[in-house]
């Protein structure tokens, strides 16, 4: 698979022309700088894979991305839903741009088909396709221009969203439901978490555990103890009895 991917984005002929059509699918337009996409594409694990196949990683057009992508999705919700508060349209940003639904959106765009990593990076960083993302919107912003990176994003990612106003109502801060449930039901909710230092990746592992009583109820993996504490009351939440 790595193999396939390298080749995949090797600036031969062959790989140009692969890479171009890739973009234009994706995109709905040529790219300009072609270079500018590939290191989109191209997570920071391979910096430890051999020196043939390493590149510029996508961590800074992350970065950009991130911040592109949550402008344009504020000022679209700000049109959206003109009688609401800051703090319902602060809640439904987070809703839209937090790294699971992201990561979601990316894959549902073909992403999982697209980023250039090594097999310890899949282990390490859950998110990585949401994280893509986010790199090839830097990417089009620098490439094209704003007007075309909005479009992108309006046309590309919040079109593959949930329904707006079901995603309104739902709550995705499982840790607080699971302690809610607890003082409800009078049970003890405990959690303990952990990184996992055995494993050798380029991010952090970190395990948690979540308690009834003293019984193991969830358990869930993270690049933060709050991730994985959050990944560990999902869990938790749906073995509850209904």
């Amino acid at each position: 698979m790595l193999n396939t991917l390298i080749n995949f984005i090797n600036p031969s002929s062959a790989g140009e022309k692969t890479l171009l059509r890739k973009i234009r699918s994706l995109t709905g337009f040529s790219p300009g700088n072609i270079n500018l996409y590939k290191s989109a594409l191209t997570h920071k694990s391979l910096n430890n894979a051999p020196s043939e196949s390493r590149r510029n990683d996508n961590e800074r057009l992350e970065f950009l991305g991130d911040a592109i992508l949550s402008a344009v999705i504020a000022d679209y919700l700000f049109k959206r839903y003109p009688g609401c508060k800051e703090g319902f349209l602060t809640l439904m940003r987070s809703k839209m741009v937090n790294r699971e639904n992201l990561n979601k959106v990316a894959i549902l765009m073909g992403f999982d088909e697209l980023v250039l990593i090594t097999k310890n990076g899949i282990t390490a960083k859950k998110h990585i396709y949401g994280n893509a993302l986010e790199a090839i919107i830097g990417a089009i912003y620098i490439d094209k221009g704003f007007k075309k990176v909005k479009h992108f994003i309006i046309e590309k990612i919040i079109s593959l969203q949930p329904d707006l106003d079901h995603l309104a109502c739902e709550d995705r801060d499982f840790k607080s439901r699971i302690i809610q449930w607890g003082q409800k039901n009078k049970h003890e909710i405990s959690f303990e978490s952990y990184e996992l230092n055995e494993v050798d990746t380029p991010e952090p592992v970190f395990v948690a555990t979540v308690y009834i009583e003293d019984n193991p109820a969830g358990e869930g993996l993270g690049t933060t103890k709050k991730e994985a504490q959050q990944d560990a009351a999902r869990e938790a939440l749906e073995n509850l009895p209904s």
